[in-house]
Order: C-alpha cells, then sequence, then structure tokens
C-alpha cells in the first residue's frame, strides 16, 4: 500500500513538472535578434550594410538608428531597401547603401540600433567604416631625352 502511494505521489510530481514547463514555453519566447551581416565596410561610394531581424512582431516597422564614431544620430530606416517591416514569421531583412553619406560619416565605429515606433532599442550592432586607401600619386609627365628634335 505505501509503494503505491508513493508511486502515485512520484507520477503526480513528475506530471505537474511536465506540465509547468509546457505552460512556461510561452513565457520563454525569444526577444528580438539583429544582425549585421557586413560590418566591416570601406567607406567609399558603392558599400552597403546588409542586415536583418528575426523574433519581431509580425508587421512590426522597425525603426533603425546610425550613430557614428563621432556621436552624431541619423534615422536611416527610410533608405534602407526593402523598408524594415517584418512578414509573419517575425522576420526582416534590408540593405543601407552608404553612397550618399560617404562625405558626412568618418572612418570608425559605429553603431546600428534596431528600435521600436517609441525608439525602445531592440537590439544593436556594430559596424566600422574603413577610410579607403590612399591614391598613389600621380606620375609626372615624361620628358623627352635631351636632343630630341622639335617639331
Amino acid at each position: 500500500m505505501k509503494r503505491r502511494f508513493g508511486s502515485v505521489v512520484v507520477m503526480g510530481l513528475a506530471t505537474l513538472s511536465v506540465l509547468g514547463c509546457a505552460g512556461q514555453q510561452g513565457l520563454m519566447r525569444q526577444g528580438p535578434s539583429f544582425v549585421v551581416t557586413t560590418p566591416v565596410l570601406v567607406l567609399s561610394p558603392g558599400a552597403k550594410v546588409v542586415m536583418y531581424g528575426t523574433g519581431f512582431a509580425p508587421k512590426q516597422e522597425v525603426t533603425l538608428l546610425f550613430k557614428d564614431a563621432g556621436g552624431g544620430m541619423s534615422s536611416i530606416a527610410s533608405v534602407v531597401k526593402p523598408a524594415p517591416v517584418a512578414n509573419q514569421e517575425g522576420a526582416w531583412a534590408g540593405e543601407w547603401d552608404l553612397s550618399s553619406y560617404v562625405r558626412v560619416l568618418k572612418p570608425g565605429t559605429g553603431m546600428l540600433t534596431a528600435a521600436d515606433k517609441d525608439y525602445n532599442s531592440l537590439g544593436q550592432a556594430p559596424v566600422v567604416l574603413v577610410a579607403p586607401p590612399a591614391k598613389p600619386p600621380a606620375k609626372p609627365l615624361a620628358t623627352p631625352p635631351a636632343g630630341a628634335a622639335k617639331r
């Protein structure tokens, strides 16, 4: 009798434990994730930052902010193509062409932030902008050899 009672108690506790864990899965839902796949770029026309996010609410519009190495902050969501809006699965992807920003951005480490409509940060990723290589000096024009005939 004691053995049967003990088995029932153990089985009951195991069942409650399993049901309790199953009920908490909704609570353990992972929040949004934000990734930049091109984190190091040469600061030149044609450079593109490629990024994506997962775990967002379906159809959620994502605000993208860029804080440059000097501390200047810009909203770039309007220039990211396609617009950063989560699909039915809560994912989005986009590309930011730096061409129109080359003259105002300086080399250094900046920070991209994915935020909600109230500017609450949902994820961040660093972006390193590297100065383009220096152009080699122009070669002087060749001088004609001494004694060359002038025409």
